[in-house]
């Protein structure tokens, strides 16, 4: 056995030892008192003072984890087991739908089918107006939701403005953000709606006045795009109608100027009169070569040609009239056309505004966006939070890893101040 080195003990020199030695046993034959007294006596108050050092760390740590974990579990256990306040859960789930256009082409017919579809970005936008702080300060001055989030009996952990600090509109929004929410599936465009409330009868009827907010922002989403297509529809017949009556009066002032009605018919009636012209021409001449080999001194080869001369001459002058310079017909056909282009285009363009305002009004008879309730708000019965198991457990774990941590950092600083 090892002696001590804080120890002093008193051995006198003739303390003695006998052994016989049997293989690998020593066996102790005489053991004088002195001896005796040093190794299995009391030691001396310094050995005695540094073997009781060891005790005060471990005191000091069960200190460290009663204050650091044991009191504050049981702290979370008796808040989240007993004082926090029940909170209850009214759900409700919707859907956006819009009515479906009926497609034109055969293929879009085969692909589609009459009827209403989902719409995904509206329900995105019912989801940002109830979580908005116009939603909030119309609800809360439809049923006063500081009362129902201030109620007696409720903690003051989970109540709004518990030491009656701060009671703006912006802390009442931070609150209301921890107390609604929404969710949109992206699959099936399904709204959900969730409403935390101290009593069943608040969860439910926020959760009904926050429904019908939505319902009428989709009732003002379809009468502004409803007030939108009429007025544009009829912003543009009113555009036709200036331009099909501006180009009725040019070309009606392009007629009384030119004395031109009908240049198809105006020409025709030209070409008509040049034929009949030309055949007597023909006619004239064939008299003419008769005379040349019969008579060529006859007094009326002389009349012949003279008619011949006249008939050439009119000729000419009737095919200026159609095919001439500037005066012609043929180059008043061509801004006759353009004026007749312009007419027709105009008149084909008020058809298609008339058309498309007839259009937009027999659209506008129709809702296009409909907020389809599919669970209506239901009235719990039990509360659903807090979860008091899943909250202590949480606690506890979260207090045995900070002592840890802080454990570990104490160790690091005393071996630091000890190098």
């Amino acid at each position: 056995m090892a002696i001590p080195p804080c120890c002093s003990f008193h051995v006198t020199p003739f303390t003695v030892l006998h052994a016989h030695d049997t293989g690998t046993d020593m066996r102790v034959s005489r053991l004088k008192r002195p001896f005796f007294k040093a190794m299995f006596g009391k030691p001396t108050t310094e050995c005695a003072t540094q073997e009781a050092q060891p005790a005060r760390p471990k005191r000091r740590n069960a200190k460290f984890f009663l204050y650091i974990t044991v009191i504050p579990s049981l702290l979370c256990i008796v808040y989240f087991g007993f004082i926090e306040t029940d909170r209850y859960l009214s759900e409700s789930r919707f859907v956006v739908r819009q009515q479906e256009r009926k497609s034109t082409s055969s293929l879009g017919v085969l692909l589609q089918s009459v009827g209403i579809t989902s719409a995904r970005e509206e329900a995105f936008t019912a989801k940002d107006f109830v979580l908005s702080r116009d939603a909030l300060r119309l609800i809360d001055n439809s049923i006063n939701l500081r009362a129902a989030f201030t109620r007696d009996g409720v903690d003051p952990f989970s109540r709004f403005n518990p030491l009656n600090l701060d009671d703006s509109f912006e802390e009442l929004f931070a609150y209301y953000s921890k107390r609604v929410r929404m969710e949109v599936d992206l699959t099936s465009s399904i709204a959900i709606l969730k409403v935390e409330a101290f009593t069943p009868e608040d969860a439910t009827r926020i959760n009904t006045e926050l429904l019908l907010l939505a319902e009428g922002l989709i009732n003002k989403l379809n009468e502004r795009a409803r007030t939108d297509t009429i007025a544009f529809a009829a912003q543009q017949v009113e555009e036709a109608e200036v331009d099909a009556k501006a180009s009725a009066l040019a070309l009606s002032a392009y007629r009384d100027q030119e004395t031109l009605f009908d240049p198809a018919q105006q020409s025709t009636m030209q070409l008509q009169q040049v034929f009949k012209l030309q055949a007597e021409l023909i006619t004239v001449r064939g008299h003419i070569a008769q005379f040349r080999e019969s008579a060529s001194e006859s007094p009326q080869m002389k009349a012949l040609q003279r008619r011949a001369h006249e008939l050439q001459k009119e000729i000419d002058n009737e095919m200026a009239k159609v095919t001439g310079g500037s005066d012609s017909i043929t180059q008043k056909v061509i801004e006759f056309e353009r004026l007749m282009l312009d007419r027709d285009f105009s008149d084909k363009r008020l058809s298609a505004a008339l058309g498309a305002l007839e259009q937009a009004r027999s659209e506008a008879q129709r809702q296009q966006l409909y907020l389809e309730r599919i669970v209506a708000p239901n009235l719990p019965d039990t509360p659903i939070y807090p979860k008091r198991i899943r909250n202590i457990l949480t606690a506890v774990g979260v207090l045995i890893m900070l002592y840890g941590v802080v454990k570990i950092l104490m160790i690091g600083l005393m071996e630091h101040s000890e190098q």
